[in-house]
This record gives C-alpha cells, structure tokens and sequence, in this order.
C-alpha cells in the first residue's frame, strides 16, 4: 500500500525543531525511524510521498452541534451559528471544517482562525510540502470502544472517552486537569461505574505524572499504562493514516486533487506535446500527399503497359481496376499451364515415364477433361498409368480395356485438378 508521510507542526513545546515526523504505509505502521527538524528537512524526507499535516489540537475547536438538515450547503450556513456561542472569536475570522452527520443529526465540526490555518498552509507551501490532509493531532488519538484513553504529551493532556471527541487541556498542574476531563470519575456523577483508561506517555511524561496518575488508580477499573519511547509521534501517524481524521482543507483551502491539481506543473509539456503533434500531423499528411501523386503516377503507368499486356481490351482506363484486370489475365496464363493442356499433357508425360511399354495413341482434350487411347503390353502397365496420373492430382479413369494381338488397348479418361 501507498506510503505516507505524517507530519506534526508546529511543536509548540520545542524550541529546536519546527516539526517532526514519520514515514508509515498504509496501515499505520512505520517504515522508518522518525526524524525532527525544519520543514525543508521534513520535505527532504517526504520523497514525493501523501503529506498528513497534524496541527496541534489546542488550536482548533471540535464539537458536534445539532443541527436539523443534512443538507451540504445548508450545514456551511448553519453551522457557523450553531457555534457561535461557544467560540472566542467571531464566527466572520473562523473557518469551519464538517464531518460526519450522525443519526440524532447532529454534525462533527472543527473550527480553527482563518488566519493560523492560512499561516500554516504559507509555511508548508514555502517549505515546497502539499498537505493532503491536514487535522488536529488530538483526532489522531485512538478512540477505544471500551476504554478512555488519554494521552500525556509534554504540557498537554488529551482525553478521549469511547465514541466521543477528543478533549484537550493544560497539563499543569495534571491533577486539576484530569478533574476537569472527568478523571477518575465524571464530575458530579458519583454512581457511575469506574472508568477503565489506557494512558500513552513518553518516558520523560511518564516520569513526572507517575505520582499522580497511580494516586487515582484505586478509583478505575483498570488501568494499563503504555509508554511509548519514541514518544506519541508513531501512535498519532497510526491513528491519522488507519482511521483519517477529519480534515481542516474544505471550502477555501479545499486540496486540489488529480488534473486540476497536476495541471500547471504539466502545462509547458503538454503545450509542446500538442505542438509536436501538430507538426506530426502536418508531417503524416504531406507524405500522404505525396504518396497519392506517386499513386497516380503507377496507375498511369500501369495503364500504358495494361494496353500491350491486353490488347484485347479495347479502353483500359475504362476497368474499374487495371491492376486486377493483369492479375487475372495472369492468373489465367498460369492455370492453363498448370491446369490446362499444357498442364494435363505434362502430368500424361510423367505418368507415362511411370509406366514403361504405354504408348498414347489417340488423345482429345475438351474443358479440363482428357479422352485418351492408350496401347500397354498387359493391364499391370494400364493401371500404374492410371496411379502415375493420380498421383499428379488428376482424376483418372480407366474406361475399358482389350486385348489386340498381344497387346492392350485401354480408353483413359482424365480430368483436371480445377475440373
């Protein structure tokens, strides 16, 4: 399956790197080890490969508002309104990304400043890197239908509980957030059933939230810890590559994708193609002009040298075609070579030679058909005759035969290979 390279920027908690990121196939896993650096290290890297940018989640609004259509141009109106309430920033500087509608017609939706999201489109574009597909890192984060899952990723923490988007929150201080993300329990739903949760930390994360992470273990269900010590990099790729998230390039910023895409790059190449296939075509139809001149410069020839080859014909330039007028004069000399009396007298010849003592005394030829009188010291001589003709491909008969004196005479009847 076709390889792609996910991309996180920018990396808000590194001051060295601009980004980082990882080549993985189609399923998610990695190829390669991951690298960070600049985005012109990152283009380097991608060797033509699909991009998947990841943007840091905090930066952008998830929510599922209902909304009553299904209506693909009615939702680009309504949702904004939908949402107004909820957003920092007026809905006019915002641009809105939907998803999928679900059956209580309530719709997925990330919302993210025009401005950042045309900042970061810039720097990528400078950098020469195309996104396919760019989304919050957070959508990336498993959702497991039996588990929250939570994911500890430097000053961050994202919480996503089965079914649900993603929440993402200050870590520090990590106690007070996990409170927030309803951690152990859901606030103010005391009866509900512990939770069972799945945390991914790096070593260095894991490190410093241990102490308060195992302090509320008592309160789950179960809790397995998963440190990943090549960070969170690889199980975000897994997750943007094997379940796409929603995507923030809609409307405006809508990826051009197979011709319309490809076209300016290929538009001097094919300006010079359709240039040199119009020159091929000038080309083909001077020398098929030209091949008609000499066309009818032979069949004028071919005239002349038809009115000495048929002087039975009284106006050659009147057949309907000279050529084969002479092919079938020709034909017609070969087969009364080979089929006719010269033909039939020269397989009687052979015949003969095959039959040593036959004389031919009388012969008569008419249509293809032979009538012959042949003299032979005895019927043995008669009948290898009769074989020798057959097996020149003529059809002989042996009509009758009598004794004369102390000879034969047999009547022979052949008739052609075209009779």
């Amino acid at each position: 399956m076709a390889e792609s390279l996910v991309l996180r920027y920018p990396l808000g908690n590194d001051a060295h790197a601009a980004c980082e990121w990882i080549v993985v196939d189609g399923n998610g896993v990695p190829t390669g080890a991951a690298g960070r650096g600049s985005l012109a290290e990152a283009a380097a890297a991608g060797g033509g490969r699909r991009l998947v940018v990841l943007v840091p989640g905090a930066e952008v609004t998830l929510a599922v508002p209902a909304v009553p259509t299904r209506s693909a141009s009615r939702l680009q109106k309504l949702v904004p309104f939908a949402l107004e309430e909820h957003l920092a920033t007026e809905v006019e500087s915002m641009h809105f990304a939907i998803g999928r509608v679900t059956g209580d017609s309530s719709v997925e939706v990330a919302a993210v400043e025009r401005s950042r999201l045309q900042g970061w489109l810039d720097a990528l574009a400078a950098a020469g890197l195309a996104p396919a597909v760019l989304a919050a890192d957070s959508l990336a984060v498993p959702d497991n239908p039996a588990h929250v899952v939570v994911l500890l990723d430097g000053g961050r923490l994202v919480v996503r509980r089965p079914g649900g988007q993603p929440l993402t929150l200050d870590a520090t201080p990590l106690a007070a957030a996990l409170s927030v993300a309803g951690l152990p329990r859901p606030a103010g739903d005391e009866p509900a059933a512990p939770a069972h949760v799945i945390l991914y930390a790096s070593p260095a994360d894991w490190a410093g939230a241990q102490p308060v992470i195992e302090a509320m273990r008592p309160e789950l269900a179960s809790l397995n810890v998963q440190v990943l010590a090549d960070g969170p990099l690889g199980l975000l790729a897994a997750g943007a590559v094997a379940n796409p998230p929603l995507s923030l390039l809609q409307g405006a910023f809508t990826v051009r994708q197979g011709f319309a895409a490809e076209w300016p790059r290929w538009r001097l190449a094919a300006g010079l193609v359709a240039a040199l296939l119009v020159v091929h075509a000038a080309t083909l139809g001077i020398d098929g002009w030209r091949l008609h001149q000499d066309e009818v410069r032979l069949d004028q020839q071919l005239r002349t040298l038809a009115a000495e080859a048929l002087p039975d014909v009284q106006n050659p330039a009147r057949l309907p075609s000279v050529r084969l007028a002479v092919e079938s004069r020709v034909r017609k000399s070969r087969a009364a070579v080979t089929e006719g009396l010269l033909g039939t007298l020269g397989a009687l010849g052979a015949a003969v030679s095959q039959a040593p003592g036959a004389q031919i005394e009388s012969l008569s030829y008419r249509d293809g058909t032979t009538d012959l009188t042949v003299a032979a010291p005895d019927v043995g001589t008669l009948d290898r005759l009769q074989e020798a003709a057959r097996g020149r491909g003529y059809d002989a008969q042996l009509q009758g035969a009598s004794q004369k004196d102390k000879s034969y005479e047999g009547r022979m009847q052949l008739k052609g290979p075209g009779s």
